[in-house]
């Protein structure tokens, strides 16, 4: 039965390229964003990162911002151009994030490149406000655009604690509701934040299943303690 199950998923994934016109595994070789980083996941990505300098200590950091090749996989190297969208973008170059390359380059026999971007935590605004780097792929002389729906993104950076994206369908399970005051607690006790990206935290799944444990008899053990809107938090 499980054959048969994975044989009806590929005829399903192969019958909507199929459908879809503007499929880009044909002609030119082409690049699209690839926020989460799994292969098998492929077909499901996000369109932001969120990312807060909240309890890390740090005044810069680096998102790595992931682009896939659709095509063929060349010895040479071949040029990535990745922009800043301005309509879509309220972070000021130099105060908040580093200017970008002119270009970037996707190494020779390789499907993808991880571009750097650097980020600051040099105003206290963060600490009250969040704000936004979109980004935008560009067609360069070797690379066309691939697929329509992640040829953009976002980078929402704060200095607050904020909820990450993956949280309903993975954190939960393990922690409980999200608020803020259980997500600062849960950095307080385990020293530490949860990972930016989903994979990460799925790689280490197991760890994060003792560490929502363990915070669950913290709750449990100082009950009650209130979040941020006075209300308890219960442990799970």
């Amino acid at each position: 039965m499980k054959k048969l199950y994975y044989i009806f998923l590929l005829l399903i994934t192969f019958g909507s390229c199929k459908d879809d016109a503007n499929y880009p595994f044909a002609g030119k070789d082409a690049v699209y964003f690839q926020l989460q980083a799994e292969s098998y996941y492929w077909t499901k990505t996000l369109d932001s990162i969120v990312y807060s300098f909240a309890g890390k200590g740090v005044d810069q950091d680096t998102l790595w911002v992931r682009v896939n090749l659709a095509g063929e996989a060349t010895p040479e190297g071949r040029p990535v151009i990745v922009v800043v969208d301005e309509e879509k973008t309220t972070a000021e170059a130099g105060l908040y994030y580093e200017a970008l390359k002119v270009e970037y380059v996707l190494p020779g026999d390789s499907v993808y490149v991880n571009i750097p971007v650097i980020i600051y935590n040099k105003d206290k605004a963060l600490e009250n406000k969040q704000v936004v780097i979109g980004l935008a792929l560009k067609p360069s002389e070797a690379l066309e655009l691939g697929i329509t729906e992640r040829l953009s993104c976002r980078l929402l950076v704060s200095n607050m604690l904020g909820k990450p994206t993956y949280w309903e369908s993975t954190i939960k399970y393990d922690f409980g509701v999200y608020s803020r005051r259980k997500h600062e607690l849960c950095m307080i006790e385990l020293k530490r934040d949860f990972p930016v990206e989903g994979s990460e935290y799925s790689d280490q799944r197991s760890m994060w299943q003792v560490y929502g444990a363990y915070m669950s008899d913290y709750f449990e053990r100082n009950y009650p303690v209130k979040d941020e809107n006075n209300a308890v938090i219960e442990p799970w």
